[in-house]
């Protein structure tokens, strides 16, 4: 293995996409918990208990979802500027 290179511009892209699908995410969740709270008013009794616990749970989970997959975004950010980094660093002891 006498070469190892990393396509920069694809993993900038996927890193990129991947935060703009965990903003998308946290549109859609706020979206739900506002249309949630809108039926507060006239969705009384112990359906409306069951349904609006239903959709905390879901909600949890879907805000839960959008922070993991940020938490992605960071990861994948945070090593393709550690393997710039240290490409550019190595490259000094091969000149």
């Amino acid at each position: 293995m006498s070469e190892i290179t990393y396509n920069y511009a694809a993993i900038g892209a996927f890193s990129s996409d991947t935060a703009q699908r965990a903003a998308h995410l946290m549109e859609i969740h706020q979206d739900i918990l506002q249309r949630t709270q809108a039926l507060a008013d006239y969705f009384l009794g112990k359906g409306a208990t069951a349904y609006f616990d239903a959709q905390r749970q879901m909600l949890d989970g879907l805000e839960n979802l959008a922070h993991h997959i940020t938490q992605h975004h960071r990861v994948v950010d945070g090593t393709m500027e550690s393997a710039q980094v240290t490409d550019a660093n190595v490259q000094s002891f091969f000149v």
